[in-house]
């Protein structure tokens, strides 16, 4: 059997789906499928909670006793969707030129 070398983590996936596949010569047998199948099962745990943790972490900043009646499904949710992708500040957004020439576009036309 010719070894199998790993140049980084993203070649992880297809080492196990190779080790699943591969047969034994002789008999034709699946030689690592249960091998396989356990790395699978490891490899989608998680390393640490950290991502957890900052989301917790998260919600005890925003979920205070001034603001406990935040809804999970609904405000809190939202302010946690924006707080987690790291967007910038909404005073940054700048309106990109084709919505801004498809509006003036649009104003026009109303105008006539």
């Amino acid at each position: 059997m010719p070894m199998i070398s790993l140049q980084d983590e993203t070649e992880m996936e297809s080492f196990w789906a190779e080790m699943a596949t591969r047969k034994h010569k002789v008999t034709g047998a699946k030689e690592f499928e249960r091998l396989a199948a356990v790395a699978k099962l490891v490899l989608v745990l998680p390393h640490a909670n950290a991502d957890a943790e900052r989301v917790f972490s998260v919600v005890g900043l925003n979920k205070t006793k001034r603001r406990n009646s935040l809804a999970l499904d609904g405000t809190l949710s939202s302010i946690m969707t924006i707080k987690m992708a790291n967007l910038e500040p909404c005073f940054k957004w700048e309106t990109p030129s084709d919505i801004i020439k498809a509006t003036s576009q649009d104003n026009h036309a109303d105008r006539s």
